[in-house]
């Protein structure tokens, strides 16, 4: 997971707005798909959870309101540090925003501009508050919340509180309390939650049973007399119709933006009912109609300045609608705003990147550039450019501005607007970047995933395991200067002393850091997050996160392994963790070192590219296995060179589900010595069709195989020792700490 910062900087108070950062993770693997898009666009409704731990977030309630309804999810999740900051992560295309919000203990008075912050633009119309902790900044923030008022210069305001609660229904009014089973909700959204919820930063355990089958949440607070078995009950999911009934006066104009409001909603609401280009012409109707809707709004100015939210109300419809027809016709946009540094100041460069996968070609019209010093739009590029479908264009553009525009401390962004048309439907999409981000600095766990083994069972607490990690801090060759660097650790995982202040020197273009940690009985099991955070005056530059977990991964002391490196060099990083005995050999090496000094051989993916000797090796190998050595072999690309192995191997690529992988041998060796391998946790990433490497070996004891016949596992006996081929993404499932994956590793190695 990659991050990059925003730094806001308006007048909640000068001082606060100084120092709150806003970090914004985004992942590319989280799309949501028109279905889902269409029905956020038709719901305005948006709810705000206040949690007050990772550990006690209802999940369940919040991805039911997501998905059944399409309401927007704001989780705000409070905790205490030296440096007031808000942390922002979100799930792309889902509607799902995680806030963390960061305040020092002699700084109360800074509440309000917080709470504030966490909803500058609108407020949420209900609030949900989780199970109360000794999070003293929980309880401030849920006062409150608890007495905000309503104001007339919002059209939208709170209208309903919830707080969940453990009491049965026969303790309380029941008409004032919903109700949910938490145990089905799992179920039905286990599997989004086990994609999404590592791209918020939250890797607790998603398949542990709840404590208790259902949830329970009280009213506290209502607007109105409305009450019911739900949230939402009695409350409009779409206000549009509504907000121009109440605030235009009666005549032509009322009855012509209430009818194309109307006619909005039934085209999105028919995409829903239909399937293929009969979905994309309805929501293409819709969107030429929201395009009418807001050019008719635009030219009122007594409408949008009625109210405080109406214009960040329209705006992100109209982002809602075009994100719903950008999916449906197959449009595929990226725009990446970059910022340089270099001897003359820092240079600014706009990339471009446009896909059209639908049925018909996409017009690029033009790009321009939006000062925020100017009121004057800059033409940067205004020859059009026809994508043709299943075709991509891309180009990068050198923006020529005055160095003290982009060194400026302003709120305002630098604005990037490409126009675009698909047919006759003109599509406009924006691109932004804060004036002062730097994204030259970076900061990356290397590798990003961590396991250590499982401390000693002692009556007393402390410290039994200790590991090291490594962040390599990359940048220009000319920046010099200081930087701050902090390791942010869950609870049981204690950093070693380390320097928090590092000089970064010219010249270098890369600084590594080395950090120690321990591990003691205090640490939870499953994966938990590591945070690396680089900041300077102030301000965070550069983040990353990696996970780390408990797991057993013994491999025996008497054996010595030798590898050749896949591409990613993954297979070395894990081998680190394991405390192995290992050594990386050469191209040279395979001819004439001595492999007998090695009881098992290693062949890494794709390692033929780098070891070109492996074509004159098969006698050697054949010696070698005969005399009771072991040769694992990992999944090869479809290139892979015939004649290596004194077995046939042909590799080829899969699409697989768990549900098309069959064990042919059900008490084999490889699946339960020294570890019993779980199937369904090895194989629980698999629930929708992921890509293996599948192969035709022969002669085989084939232990998991494909439909195709092909094998994914399989032990070729030779002499004394084995050919062992694994076809699974075994080093990306050690990668996720996958705790099966490391097992199996373990397995192969000691076969």
């Amino acid at each position: 997971m990659k991050a990059y910062s925003r730094f806001k900087g308006q007048t909640v108070t000068k001082f606060l707005l100084a120092i709150i950062v806003c970090l914004i993770i985004l992942h590319p693997l989280a799309r949501a798909d028109v279905d889902d898009l269409v029905r956020q666009a038709l719901c305005d409704v948006r709810i705000l959870y206040l949690a007050g731990d990772e550990e006690t977030i209802d999940w369940a309630s919040l991805y039911y309101l997501n998905d059944h309804y399409g309401c927007a999810i704001d989780i705000v999740l409070p905790g205490r540090r030296a440096i007031p900051r808000i942390s922002i992560t979100t799930v792309p295309g889902r509607g799902i925003v995680m806030r963390r919000v960061f305040l020092p203990d002699d700084k109360p008075e800074m509440i309000d501009s917080i709470v504030h912050e966490i909803f500058p633009q609108r407020r949420p119309d209900i609030i949900l508050i989780g199970p109360s902790t000794d999070n003293s900044l929980f309880a401030t923030i849920r006062q409150h919340l608890l007495a905000l008022e309503p104001s007339s210069s919002y059209q939208f305001n709170i209208r309903r509180m919830f707080e969940q609660t453990d009491y049965p229904n026969s303790a309380m009014d029941s008409s004032r309390q919903v109700v949910l089973n938490a145990t089905e909700l799992l179920r039905r959204y286990r599997e989004r939650m086990r994609s999404e919820l590592p791209l918020l930063g939250i890797n607790t355990a998603i398949d542990k049973n709840p404590s208790q089958s259902l949830i329970r949440y009280q009213l506290l607070t209502t607007a109105g007399s409305e009450e019911g078995a739900d949230f939402l009950s009695g409350l409009p999911r779409n206000r549009l119709v509504d907000i121009f009934e109440r605030l235009l006066p009666q005549g032509p104009r009322r009855v012509t933006l209430v009818r194309q409001a109307r006619q909005l909603n039934s085209s999105l609401q028919s995409s829903l009912r239909v399937d293929g280009r009969a979905r994309a012409e309805a929501i293409l109707d819709g969107y030429r109609t929201m395009l009418d809707l807001y050019n008719a709004v635009g030219r009122d100015s007594l409408l949008l300045q009625s109210k405080h939210d109406l214009k960040p109300y329209f705006d992100g419809l109209v982002v809602a609608v075009q994100e719903a027809a950008l999916e449906a016709v197959g449009i595929r946009w990226d725009g990446k705003v970059i910022l340089r540094d270099s001897p003359r100041g820092p240079k600014l460069k706009f990339r471009a990147s446009l896909s059209a996968n639908g049925p018909k070609e996409v017009l690029l019209k033009s790009v321009w550039f939006v000062p925020y010093w100017d009121n004057a739009r800059v033409a940067v590029d205004t020859v059009s450019v026809k994508v043709t479908p299943h075709q991509t264009f891309a180009r990068e553009y050198l923006i020529d501005i005055d160095r003290r525009h982009l060194e400026a401390e302003q709120p305002d962004s630098l604005v990037f607007i490409t126009e675009m048309e698909y047919g006759p439907i003109p599509m406009t999409v924006r691109s932004t970047l804060p004036i002062w981000e730097r994204p030259e600095l970076g900061i990356t766990f290397e590798p990003d995933f961590y396991f250590v083994p499982s401390p000693a069972e002692l009556d007393i607490d402390r410290v039994v395991s200790s590991a090291t990690v490594r962040a390599v801090i990359t940048k220009p060759s000319d920046f010099v200067g200081k930087v701050n660097f902090e390791f942010i650790t869950p609870r049981g995982l204690f950093a070693g002393a380390y320097n928090k202040t590092l000089d970064l020197r010219p010249g270098a273009t890369q600084e590594i850091v080395r950090l120690g940690f321990s591990i003691s009985k205090l640490f939870e099991l499953g994966t938990q997050p590591l945070v690396i955070e680089l900041s300077q005056d102030g301000r965070l530059v550069a983040a990353d996160s990696a996970i780390v977990r408990i797991a057993s991964c013994r491999i025996s002391d008497k054996i010595k392994i030798g590898f050749l490196a896949d591409t990613s060099g993954a297979f070395e990083d894990i081998l680190q963790m394991t405390g192995a005995t290992f050594r990386p050999l050469t191209d040279r090496g395979l001819i004439t070192a001595d492999l007998n000094a090695y009881n098992v051989l290693v062949v890494g993916s794709g390692a033929h590219r780098s070891f070109p000797s492996l074509a004159k090796m098969k006698d050697r190998f054949e010696t070698y296995m005969r005399q009771g050595g072991s040769l694992v072999v990992f999944g090869q690309p479809e290139d892979w060179p015939g004649g290596v192995f004194p077995v046939s191997l042909a590799p080829v690529l899969e699409l697989v589900d768990r549900n098309d992988i069959t064990n042919r041998i059900e008490k084999a060796k490889i699946l339960s010595q020294p570890y019993k391998i779980s199937e369904k946790s090895l194989f629980s990433s698999f629930f929708k069709k992921g890509e293996v490497i599948a192969a035709a070996v022969a002669p085989a004891e084939r232990v998991l195989v494909t439909p195709s016949g092909a094998t994914l596992l399989s032990v070729s006996r030779i002499g004394e020792g084995q050919l062992i081929y694994c076809g699974l993404p075994l080093l990306d499932l050690v990668g996720r700490l996958n705790i099966d994956a490391i097992h199996l590793l373990a397995n192969i190695v000691n076969y």
